[in-house]
């Protein structure tokens, strides 16, 4: 399971007036690369980074930047405005009331705010006034505070840490959802939206770097900021890709690049891009995996032609093959190495 998800039934809401408006589901996963039935079940969970790059598709594709939900169309550079006047911000306060200040005026009302109360510094979104063409849809809300959050940890050089985060949705996912990226306590059925920060970090400093274009892209920062979350984790997520491979053939089940995908419930794109990420590719996570089970085998009194088999070596030669070149000797060598460890041991 992908540590951030979105549930199709959230992501295919936010895109309903983009498709109605002529945008294909079909032509964008394709575009994408992803898979034609990702979308096809109401609960199933997206990888956050699919569901990024799936809503800025949808955009695109009808060149307007509020999924068409608003009755204010935004044409396409809006975004882009509002967060490049972080680049006269020298503090996380000045940076969150800038934001408002500007997500304002492009949507024409007083939408946004930053308020400061006790020990929180919090920006606040109240849509009940909002300019809806229908209804309201808290993942376009959800989406725009990730990318607030992202971006201004991206500038402070560290995930800023929040203190409590409020929704107006009435239920997420049962699974990991996108709103675990904000590691803080969540409360939903709430008046309005709301990113809490404690008040020490106000005064933060935002590292501006020479000639930055900041709105340029902005999941480069939520890449940024999952990078700088996933040190703190338990588990990488190579770890998590080697312990499915483990799993896996404890049971039997010849482990492909589909295999892992459908097991972390991502694409193989996906996976592709989080295993490089972490300086590594399918074939070296196989083979990392498949080396030391190898020898696992091999000590449990496994054959060399049973070993290849539940490994998913198509013949004897080829495990052959990979085992010298894992261990810089065959796998009979290794045995009688064994042997002679196990007689030394025994006198």
């Amino acid at each position: 399971m992908s540590p951030h998800c979105i549930a199709a039934s959230d992501l295919l809401g936010l895109m309903a007036k983009t498709i109605e408006a002529g945008a294909s589901v079909a032509h964008i996963l394709e575009q994408l690369d992803l898979p034609s039935n990702l979308l096809e079940e109401p609960n199933q969970l997206v990888d956050m980074g699919d569901a990024w790059r799936i809503m800025l598709a949808s955009q695109n594709a009808v060149h307007e930047e509020s999924h068409l939900i608003s009755s204010r169309p935004l044409r396409r550079g809006s975004t882009r405005l509002v967060f490049s006047s972080l680049q006269q911000c020298e503090t996380l306060e000045e940076g969150l009331q800038s934001l408002a200040e500007n997500y304002n005026i492009i949507h024409g009302g007083q939408f946004n705010l930053v308020r400061k109360q006790g020990r929180s510094l919090s920006y606040c979104v109240d849509d009940s006034e909002f300019h809806y063409q229908t209804q309201a849809v808290p993942l376009a809300i959800e989406f725009a505070l990730i990318s607030i959050h992202c971006t201004l940890s991206y500038l402070c050089k560290k995930p800023l840490k929040l203190k409590r985060v409020c929704s107006k949705r009435e239920w997420i996912p049962e699974h990991n959802h996108h709103l675990n990226i904000f590691h803080a306590p969540l409360k939903l059925n709430q008046p309005q939206y709301e990113l809490a920060y404690d008040i020490n970090q106000a005064q933060l400093p935002l590292l501006h770097e020479s000639k930055e274009d900041i709105s340029a892209n902005l999941y480069r920062h939520y890449q940024y900021f999952l990078s700088l979350s996933e040190k703190d984790d338990a588990q990488s997520f190579l770890q998590i890709c080697e312990e499915k491979v483990y799993q896996a053939s404890a049971k039997h089940v010849l482990v492909s690049q589909e295999w892992i995908a459908s097991e972390l419930n991502i694409s193989v794109a996906t996976l592709r891009r989080r295993l490089t990420e972490q300086g590594s590719n399918y074939r070296q996570l196989l083979d990392a995996c498949n080396s030391t089970l190898a020898c696992q085998y091999l000590q449990a009194g496994l054959g060399i032609n049973d070993t290849a088999t539940r490994l998913g070596y198509s013949d004897e030669r080829s495990f052959k093959r990979a085992f010298k070149r894992w261990h810089e000797l065959s796998p009979a060598a290794y045995l009688k190495q064994l042997s002679q460890i196990d007689s030394k041991q025994a006198r």
